[in-house]
């Protein structure tokens, strides 16, 4: 991979000239920090919902009846109206909105919200996700014309899966359509490997660009989608994979790409020292977490495999949570005094109103973590030990757990490497499983449930609704097991609940509980950073998982 990596940084070099190179054509370079997931560019199903996939053609050319903008609000896309009530949702589709198949112009109709509903909902299709599309009746829809819709709620055949009545965060659904006309006979799950593209293999889109090339390992190249109705001003976008922090870092300084979005971190704040290169940090809707697998617990329908026995007890999981020094891990890869906490909720970003101090409990105390352990195991270490090499026994089985992370950011492993010295320091044996880009969000990594720990982050819209499939009972990105059918309760009605202070009251009901138990527990909220020449104008980072794209359409050269 990084023989990869250096060639086309080579390939670079023939094409910039530094930081205040003026570009030669209506062109953006944009480094990749991440390829395209094995599966493809279908992003709503379960092989290819990472930010990379998203980010390298998915949000540029997928649009759908709204977008959410720099502030994490929802505003019209392809729609002129929209509204929802108690019967359902009404769309009013623009009469500007159209697809681009291969140069050819089609209108942007009902029929592809059908489809995309139809095809989210079937119980065959390996979504990532079904929330809100499942409140939804596929069969009972009606139109007028081609370009006015109602979806209705579901009110019989109700189940945990296929909830009835309304979703509060609707302006959420279909935010990616996809062309009814262009797919058909197609396998939903297995359209897209190597495209986004009709039946006949020509590019299709509705937002912004189209995806006109894509080659693994190196990238991608957008063109500028002639019928979007916000023409983008650039021509052309150019994603190369550098999966290297560093290689991006010495890329952007050298000028041989026009943009960056690496990890935040204190070498690419340097970057602001740099002569023509401007360096943007906003927070992200994104959640750095440390994944519980609960023993042998089923997850959700990717989950074949088992952790450790000794994970399924909440005594262990709050032993591990009490060890772990979050607010050194913050001011180890982003520097002290900076002003960055610990989050301690699973549901709320620490600015949002929602948000309450939930797992502040489990805030790093090693001797309560010791003390614990002692309750119930023998052998361990009487009071943190960074050299000990005791390690508890509980009821025989040793304290010793399979810690996996993602190799695509030094970040994540300066993580691992603290809380394994943490863990140890107090009895507890971690041994290293790092998984490289290529497996760790396959069904072979994490999503296999083929863990004990696991390091990584969730990006998010911001909205809490979005947890309810981490979190739930089996649900589709369930990985660790965790089921408690009170917080499943309260994630139901809190999606229903149209009164937003009510909704958020039992939000926050489901955080208190989790935090009794610990699924999943909160490190920090990932900042975000992007690094762009000066004379590029329109990119910044964006707080939800539309990333700095959303926008892309406006990017342009400054003259």
């Amino acid at each position: 991979m990084k023989g990869t990596v250096v060639v086309i940084a080579l390939a670079f070099a023939v094409i910039a000239g530094g930081a205040n190179a003026k570009p030669s054509a209506n062109v953006v370079v944009f480094a990749a920090g991440g390829d395209a997931a094995a599966g493809g560019f279908n992003t709503v199903l379960s092989c290819c919902n990472d930010l990379w996939t998203n980010y390298l053609g998915n949000v540029e050319a997928l649009r759908g009846a709204f977008l959410q903008n720099g502030d994490g609000e929802w505003v019209k896309d392809l729609v002129t109206d929209a509204k929802a009530d108690v019967r359902g949702i009404t769309y009013t589709i623009s009469p500007r909105a159209f697809w681009y198949w291969g140069g050819r112009k089609v209108p942007v109709t009902y029929r592809d919200f059908l489809y995309t509903l139809q095809k989210i909902d079937d119980p065959a299709s390996e979504v990532a996700s079904r929330s809100g599309y499942a409140n939804l009746d596929p069969t009972n829809v009606e139109h007028v014309g081609n370009r006015r819709v109602t979806l209705f709620w579901r009110r019989a055949d109700c189940s945990t899966d296929y909830p009835c009545g309304p979703y509060a965060a609707w302006q959420q659904l279909f935010s990616t359509l996809y062309p009814s006309f262009a797919l058909k006979g197609l396998d939903f799950n297995k359209i897209w490997a190597d495209c986004i593209c009709g039946s006949d293999g020509k590019p299709v889109a509705d937002g912004p660009y189209y995806l006109a090339r894509y080659t693994r390992g190196q990238g991608a190249v957008l063109k500028a989608n002639p019928y979007y109705h916000d023409r983008a001003k650039l021509d052309e976008v150019d994603f190369k994979v550098l999966e290297d922090e560093a290689l991006q870092r010495e890329a952007i300084r050298d000028g041989q790409v026009d943009a960056i979005y690496p990890p935040f971190g204190p070498d690419s704040l340097a970057l602001k020292a740099v002569q023509g290169l401007d360096v943007v940090v906003a927070p992200m809707d994104a959640l750095e977490i440390l994944d519980l697998r609960e023993g042998s617990a089923k997850g959700g329908p990717a989950v074949k495999k088992s952790g450790s026995g000794l994970l399924g007890a909440a005594w262990m999981r709050q032993a591990i949570a009490l060890a772990l020094n979050r607010q050194q891990m913050i001011d180890t890869i982003y520097g002290p005094g900076r002003g960055r906490r610990p989050s301690d909720s699973l549901v709320y970003y620490p600015s949002q109103a929602g948000y309450r101090p939930d797992f502040a409990r489990w805030n790093y105390a090693p001797a309560k973590a010791l003390a614990l352990l002692a309750k119930h195991c023998t052998g361990g270490p009487a009071a943190r030990d960074p050299a000990t090499t005791k390690t508890w026994q509980c009821a025989g089985v040793p304290a010793r757990f399979r810690y996996t992370w993602p190799l695509l950011s030094g970040n994540f492993t300066t993580i691992e490497q603290i809380a394994k010295a943490d863990l140890k320091a107090v009895g507890i044996d971690v041994v290293d499983r790092p998984l490289g880009a290529d497996v760790v969000f396959t069904p072979k990594g994490i999503p296999s449930g083929d863990f004990d720990l696991a390091q990584w982050f969730w990006a998010t819209n911001g909205d809490p609704s979005g947890w309810s499939d981490i979190f739930g009972c089996f649900r589709p990105s369930n990985v660790d097991g965790y089921c408690n059918h009170a917080v499943d309760r309260l994630f139901a009605a809190a999606n229903a609940e149209l009164n937003p202070a009510k909704r958020a009251a039992l939000f926050g009901r489901a955080d208190a509980l989790m935090a009794k138990e610990i699924p999943e527990f909160p490190l920090f909220q990932t900042p975000g950073l992007l690094v762009r020449k000066s004379s590029l104008l329109g990119p910044g980072p964006n707080s939800v998982s539309f990333g700095p794209f959303w926008n892309i359409q406006d990017w342009h050269w400054k003259r």
